[in-house]
């Protein structure tokens, strides 16, 4: 069977149709998508936003007539075109390339975007050959004022579609360390709000000469004030109907890695690297990365095995983001916020629909939801409150990394960074995990969670799985079923991995109070049994170098670890 064409790194739809890469078919939402005249789509970065805007340009392109059959036989909407089809002219913006560093001044920010503006607005003129010239040295609201003004004089039959990839790029970018410039960009007179103020007045009216308007983002830091100049634009990021739009379904994945003529095994690894994000209180399936998704396919398919690092090194992002919204505003209670997903493994609280970037108003649910709007956590369950957890394990390294930075610069850790290393290592090698517990008692001794009340074997599991998640070489799972039970961890040697030996642990935890009055032999005991079931089962029986180990607790100061 010959290799399917990996579109990695490839947003243009025509140059994958054109060139016989594999496309992943979206094109159904087309018809969905027509029912919102304006429309706005958030979704973290690498989900193929950038693909379907493209695709969505492509078919509604007045001068891409000639090109239907060619760009779309065999795909959902070839047989089931909307009367809308080729009917538009495109004007189309893509901020993702503005350089929005904490370097730049807010002149600067500004002047990238006009240069933006005019250039794509130069494009338009010269894609359909226009008798339109716009001035120089205009603001964007300008420009683009300018151009469609002059565009209406033309009476053309066909209307114009709007459509904006990373309508939030720089905006977002400002947050890293320019939070005042954010909100003056924004606000009234700002250079952002004023750019769809002009949007606005021409989509407005049976007349207007723009006819639909459709935007993606990464959060929707914008729309609090976007919207205030823009107040008809729809925001349909968790609609149940639109959740598959951008990023592949399972059954997406699935079908990607059966073409590849790879074997099932590979789905499951993608499925516990880049599944796992759920995007409305309404629908529980659940997206991967596709960016990622194609980069451990296309390294998977040319070498025969997977790749070493789990996110290509282009595309790595450290912590420093997370350490970016950590000290927005509040940085004391965002921390604590945290630490608490950290530690837990899952947090509550509430999804912010729009942000307002001050004292007042930014609060724990802002900074959760900055945080799932990035991807960085997702939706777990839903009842009164919202269950936020971390998503897979791309995510888990992210936090890992970020931790991994603090412990390394702040002296209320206490630890250094290599006993964690060597921890990794000397169970890797030689199936030792007392070198790994004693650094994780030491954390915990030196974290303010060591006085709650409700500190638990839980709260145990999800340390280890942090500290793990600093190597590539390891999958940690927590609650892992084993027949009848659920094993407190089993840690799992990765795909590329090379270590030797893996881990299945039941954890014991006795506050240093209760550890006068309880027998840590009968609670030792009790761990041996559980873990007698729990090695019964056929996934772990089959295990080469598992090691079996009942790690009891006796506060943070005292552990006792018993090897089966």
């Amino acid at each position: 069977m010959d290799k399917i064409k990996i579109p990695y790194g490839k947003s243009d739809f025509a140059v994958l149709r054109e060139e016989k890469y594999e496309y992943v078919d979206k094109t159904m939402y087309i018809e969905k998508l027509e029912q919102y005249i304006n429309a706005i789509y958030v979704r973290p970065r690498r989900f193929g936003k950038s693909l379907f805007t493209s695709m969505i340009s492509y078919y509604y392109d007045i001068y891409e007539k000639d090109n239907y059959e060619k760009l779309f036989k065999g795909l959902y909407i070839y047989d089931k075109p909307t009367e809308k089809k080729n009917s538009y002219y495109i004007l189309k913006f893509n901020f993702s390339g503005m350089n929005v560093s904490s370097s730049k001044t807010e002149r600067e920010i500004e002047e990238n975007f006009n240069d933006k503006v005019r250039g794509y607005c130069n494009k338009f003129i010269e894609k359909y050959k226009l008798n339109i010239k716009l001035r120089e040295n205009k603001p964007a609201s300008m420009i683009l004022f300018e151009l469609l003004s002059k565009f209406e004089r033309l009476n053309k039959n066909n209307k114009i579609y709007i459509v904006i990839d990373e309508y939030d790029h720089f905006t977002n970018g400002m947050l890293d360390g320019n939070v005042s410039g954010f909100v003056k960009s924004l606000g009234q007179g700002g250079f952002v709000r004023a750019f769809y103020e002009v949007i606005k007045e021409y989509t407005e009216g049976t007349n207007s000469v723009v006819d639909r308007f459709f935007a993606t983002g990464i959060a929707p830091l914008m729309l609090d004030s976007l919207t205030s100049g823009f107040n008809i634009a729809t925001n349909i990021s968790s609609d149940a109907e639109f959740v598959g739009m951008c990023g592949f379904t399972e059954d997406e994945v699935r079908n990607l890695v059966k073409k590849s003529g790879l074997k099932n095994n590979v789905y499951e690894e993608l499925k516990k690297n880049y599944d796992g994000y759920r995007f409305s209180l309404d629908n529980e399936e659940h997206i991967f990365n596709t960016t990622l998704v194609m980069y451990y396919l296309i390294k998977y398919i040319n070498s025969g095995k997977a790749p070493r690092d789990i996110v290509d090194n282009n595309l790595a992002t450290s912590g420093n983001k997370i350490e970016s919204f950590v000290n927005l505003i509040n940085p004391k209670k965002n921390y604590e916020k945290l630490i608490e997903l950290i530690t837990n493994g899952e947090v509550k609280g509430n999804i912010v629909r729009q942000f307002e970037l001050n004292d007042n108003v930014f609060n724990e649910d802002s900074f959760l939801s900055l945080l799932y709007y990035q991807g960085y956590i997702t939706i777990k369950d839903v009842g009164i409150t919202i269950t936020f957890c971390i998503p897979n394990y791309v995510s888990e390294a992210l936090y890992a990394s970020y931790f991994q930075k603090m412990i390394a610069t702040s002296k209320e850790y206490n630890i250094d960074t290599r006993d964690i290393n060597n921890g990794i290592i000397q169970f890797g090698d030689n199936g030792n995990i007392e070198e790994m517990t004693k650094v994780i008692c030491s954390f915990l001794s030196h974290q303010s969670i060591r006085d709650k009340e409700n500190f638990s074997e839980k709260t145990l599991k999800y340390v280890y799985s942090l500290f793990f998640s600093l190597s590539s070489q390891y999958y940690v799972y927590g609650e892992f079923p084993a027949l009848q039970g659920f094993a407190d961890i089993f840690i799992e040697k990765s795909a590329s991995s090379n270590a030797k030996y893996e881990a299945v642990i039941e954890l014991k935890y006795l506050s240093k109070e209760k550890a006068k009055v309880v027998n840590i032999e009968k609670l030792k005991e009790n761990g041996i049994e559980q873990m007698n079931r729990y090695i019964k089962d056929k996934r772990l029986e089959k295990r080469q170098n598992l090691k079996k180990f009942v790690i009891v607790f006796e506060g943070f100061e005292k552990y006792y670890i018993y090897e089966m």
